[in-house]
């Protein structure tokens, strides 16, 4: 339930910041976008943008059965769906 919450107030959070700055600025702002490349990942949260360097997270490597192992079971279900929708 706290999960819930925090998720939901953080995804508040981020989403009428954007809507306020699109007022105050007219300049339309997305609230989280993410790009995958090869190799990388560039995260965007409100503006501000992080690059992610996925390369120890190959399936080879054994940082990806702890990567694995260690994630939420909504991350793994949200991957699975995602990966069954990306084959269609």
């Amino acid at each position: 339930m706290i999960y819930l919450i925090l998720s939901a107030g953080l995804w508040l959070f981020i989403y009428s910041y954007s809507s306020f700055h699109r007022r105050m600025t007219g300049e339309r702002l997305a609230p989280a976008s993410v790009t995958l490349n090869s190799g990388s990942a560039s995260v965007s949260v409100i503006g501000q943008e992080a690059d992610i360097d996925l390369s120890p997270l190959e399936p080879e490597s054994k940082l990806y059965c702890a990567a694995y192992i260690l994630s939420p079971d909504e991350f793994r279900a949200a991957a699975y769906i995602i990966s069954l929708c990306a084959c269609f």
